[in-house]
């Protein structure tokens, strides 16, 4: 990647954060909710961007339907802080590593987004966007990866992919809840609040994805 494309890259993250305005917008569900408690875990995910024939792009993971909270949700490749990770973005590259075979050599660090709280599962996720050193080649993980999905960020910023739509979680409980239709498929929830505020920075300074 050109240093140029890089410095522009890390450009987004030289002002303050966007943060809880931004993840309102696609969970305004959140408003209602309590304090990041003392005892939750902890995990990171990492936003991953690369080029492909001059446009930008970032993989998105579908989960296998399982019996859990987050079955069979879009999301960031990511997971829990392990012992050996001695920071959470090595947990973030680790992660990727593992869900979608890129290795952290190959990618550069370029900035960190707000953490968000998830209260279904308890967790506190650091969300950090790297990129690519060279177009990827994905391997999934088959235990954990149903399906890796590669979406366009020029995509991410057209206005007309925010819908809104009836889910079900947890209990049984239907919640009414904006989303993003990315490559057919419905984003809502941390992952759709991450990218909210991605595409806040973005959209301040998007130059390098015109």
């Amino acid at each position: 990647m050109p240093e140029s494309d890089r410095a522009k890259l890390q450009q987004l993250f030289t002002g303050d954060l966007p943060g809880m305005r931004e993840h309102l917008k696609m969970t305004p569900y959140r408003a209602l909710s309590i304090a990041v408690p003392a005892e939750r875990r902890e995990g990171s995910i990492l936003l991953l961007l690369f080029q492909r024939n001059g446009e930008w792009y970032f993989p998105l993971i579908q989960r296998h339907d399982y019996e859990g909270v987050h079955a069979n949700q879009i999301s960031f490749p990511g997971g829990k802080i392990e012992n050996e990770d001695n920071s959470k973005y090595q947990t973030a590259l680790r992660e990727t590593k593992e869900e979608i075979g890129v290795e952290p050599h190959k990618i550069e660090w370029i900035g960190e987004l707000s953490e968000i709280y998830i209260p279904p599962s308890n967790f506190l996720v650091s969300a950090f966007v790297g990129c690519c050193k060279e177009e990827p080649f994905f391997v999934k993980e088959e235990k954990e990866v149903k399906e890796i999905i590669e979406v366009r960020v020029s995509d991410l910023l057209k206005p007309e992919i925010v819908k809104e739509t009836q889910v079900t979680v947890q209990g049984g409980l239907k919640l009414k809840t904006p989303y993003l239709e990315l490559n057919n498929q419905v984003v809502w929830g941390a992952t759709a609040a991450i990218l909210a505020e991605f595409k806040a920075l973005v959209l301040a300074q998007n130059e390098l994805f015109r």
